[in-house]
C-alpha cells in the first residue's frame, strides 16, 4: 500500500504544470556532472508531458539515488518500469534500491528477472551475490561469485569476496587460498593484505609456519603502504603469537607513538613490553588498556606482574585477585553442563556415570534439589526387595536418605517425601527382620557409610504419613512395572 501511495505521489507530483519547458534543460547532463541538487531542484518546473518522458524520471531517479534518497528513487524507477517492462537497466536500478530499502526479496526477484532474459549480465550477477552476502547466505554467495570468477578470471574483487564468504563460514583454508589468489594479483592493496593474513594466523594453529608467512606478508604490503596502521597491528601480533617480544614491542612502541590507543595495541604492546623484560616502561600501557577493559584476565595479571616487580604490591595484590576471579568459571553454565552430560548418560541407561555428575553439581550448588531427586529416581523402587542387585540397593538407600534429609531441611513438596516414606519404610522392615542394626550405604562418588536402624526410623517419623490416595499409586506403579517386565 504505502509503495502504491508513493508512486502515486510521484505521479501527482509530475502531472503539475509548471511554466518552463524541461525538455530543453539537459537532465541527464547534470546527472553525469554529479549535479544532483540541481536536477531535483528543477523537478518543479515539470510538465504533463514530461512526466511520461522515460529518459527525464530515469534522470530524476538517478539524482535522488546520488542523494542517498533511496525511497524517492525507487518510485521514479518503478515509473519509468511502469513505461518499459523489458529494460534491464531499470531492473537492476530498482533491485538495487530495493537492496539499499531492506526489500530483500523484492531485490532478489528483480535481479532474477534481470537475469531471466541475460543470464550472463555481470551486473546483476554481483549484486545477487552482494545481496546473498547481506543475506548470510554465504554458500549461495560463493556459487554465485565462483560462476563470475569463471567468467573473469584475474579478478582480484571476486577473490576476495569470495574469502570473505568462506571466512564468515569459518572455512579458513578456503579462505586462505582465495585471499592468495586475490592477493598474487594485487599486492598494493593494504585491506586485503590483512585480510590474507588474518587468515594465515587462524590457520597458525595447524602451523607455526603459517604465522611467519603472515609476517612476511605484512613486510611487503608495508613496502608499498609504509606506515598502514592495519599492516603493523597485524605485525605486530604475529610477533607477538611467535614470541619475537622484543620485535614486537618495537612495532608497537611505533604505534604508539604515532597516537595509535585502541584496545588490542594496548593490551598487546604493553604484553609485548613486558616479556621483553621492561616492566617500569610496560605498566603505563597496560595501565591505559585496564581502564578500557578490567575484565581482561591477561591484563590484569601481567599489569599486577609488573606494579609487583616495580613499585606498587599494593596495587598488585588488588589486581591478581580481579584475575583470579576472572579465572573462576561460570557456575551457572558450570552445573549446567554437569547436569547435561548426566542426563545424556542416564537417558543411555549409564546410571553410575549419571548419578556422580548429578551429586557433583548437586555439591557445587546445594539448592537443587532436583540433582538429587534425578539420581533418586534412577534408584527408586516399589520396596527393597525389586532392587536388582545389593549395590543398587546400597546406593539407593544413600541417595533417598540424603534425599529426604535435605527435602525437610528446605521444607520440600510433601508428596515427594510421602512417596520416598514408603521405601524407607521398606527398607527399615528389612533391617528388623533381618535383626541388623546397621545397613551399608554407597554414594555416588563409590564411598561407603552405615546408617543405624535407629536414624533410619527417626528419619521416617519425620516424614509425612502415606495417604490412601499414595497407597493406590504405588499399586498402580507395581503393576505397570510387573506388566513392562512381562513384556520385556
Amino acid at each position: 500500500m504505502n509503495a502504491k501511495c508513493n508512486l502515486v505521489t510521484v505521479l501527482l507530483l509530475c502531472c503539475l504544470i509548471f511554466p518552463g519547458n524541461a525538455q530543453e534543460f539537459n537532465w541527464q547532463d547534470l546527472v553525469n556532472r554529479k549535479q544532483y541538487a540541481a536536477v531535483i531542484a528543477h523537478a518543479d518546473s515539470l510538465t504533463l508531458t514530461d512526466s511520461s518522458n522515460y529518459e527525464i524520471m530515469n534522470a530524476i531517479g538517478q539524482a535522488y539515488e546520488g542523494m542517498l534518497r533511496y525511497q524517492k528513487a525507487y518510485d521514479y524507477y518503478r515509473l519509468c518500469f511502469s513505461m518499459d517492462t523489458t529494460n534491464l537497466d531499470i531492473l537492476n536500478s530498482l533491485a538495487r534500491m530495493a537492496t539499499n530499502l531492506g526489500r530483500a526479496k523484492d531485490a532478489e526477484q528483480y535481479f532474477h528477472q534481470v537475469l531471466s532474459a541475460d543470464s550472463s549480465n555481470f551486473y546483476a550477477n554481483y549484486q545477487l551475490a552482494r545481496l546473498y552476502f547481506q543475506l548470510g547466505e554465504y554458500e549461495k554467495a560463493v556459487d554465485a561469485y565462483e560462476k563470475l570468477q569463471a567468467q573473469n578470471e584475474d579478478n582480484t574483487v571476486l577473490y576476495r569476496a569470495i574469502g570473505d564468504c568462506y571466512t564468515r563460514m569459518e572455512q579458513y583454508p578456503s579462505a586462505t587460498t582465495a585471499y592468495f589468489q586475490a592477493y598474487n594479483l594485487n599486492r598494493e592493496n593494504a585491506g586485503l593484505a590483512v585480510a590474507l593474513v588474518n587468515s594465515l594466523y587462524r590457520m597458525g594453529a595447524i602451523s607455526p609456519d603459517y604465522i611467519s608467512e603472515g609476517i612476511a606478508i605484512c613486510d611487503t604490503a608495508l613496502f608499498y603502504n609504509p606506515g598502514n596502521r592495519q599492516l603493523l597491528r597485524s605485525k605486530g601480533l604475529g610477533l607477538y603469537i611467535v614470541k619475537e617480544f622484543v620485535q614486537a614491542d618495537s612495532v608497537y612502541s611505533s604505534l604508539l607513538a604515532d597516537g595509535d590507543s585502541t584496545y588490542l595495541t594496548l593490551k598487546y604492546g604493553g604484553a609485548s613490553k613486558y616479556y621483553a623484560g621492561l616492566y617500569m616502561p610496560s605498566v603505563d600501557i597496560l595501565d591505559m588498556a585496564y581502564e578500557q577493559d578490567t575484565t581482561s584476565v591477561e591484563v590484569c595479571l601481567l599489569l599486577g606482574s609488573a606494579l609487583g616487580k616495580t613499585y606498587d604490591r599494593k596495587r598488585a595484590y588488588d589486581l591478581f585477585d580481579r584475575a583470579e576471579k576472572g579465572l573462576e568459571p561460570n557456575r551457572f553454565l558450570v552445573n549446567q553442563l554437569l547436569a547435561f552430560r548426566a542426563e545424556t548418560y542416564q537417558k543411555d541407561g549409564r546410571y553410575k556415570e549419571a548419578s556422580r555428575l548429578y551429586y557433583e553439581a548437586w555439591k557445587k550448588n546445594p539448592e537443587r534439589l532436583d540433582f538429587l531427586a534425578a539420581i533418586s529416581h534412577m534408584y527408586s523402587e516399589i520396596d527393597v526387595s525389586k532392587f536388582q542387585s545389593e549395590e543398587d540397593r546400597q546406593r539407593g538407600l544413600f541417595i533417598l536418605v540424603l534425599y529426604m534429609n535435605e527435602s525437610l531441611k528446605k521444607k520440600a513438596d510433601e508428596k515427594t517425601m510421602v512417596f520416598s516414606r514408603a521405601l524407607l519404610q521398606s527398607f527399615y522392615e528389612d533391617m528388623f527382620f533381618r535383626n541388623v542394626a546397621e545397613e551399608t550405604m554407597i554414594d555416588p562418588d563409590g564411598k561407603k557409610s552405615k546408617i543405624s536402624i535407629v536414624d533410619l526410623r527417626n528419619l521416617i517419623n519425620q516424614l509425612p504419613e502415606t495417604s490412601d490416595e499414595v497407597k493406590e499409586m504405588i499399586l498402580i506403579m507395581e503393576r505397570e512395572k510387573k506388566l513392562k517386565h512381562k513384556n520385556n
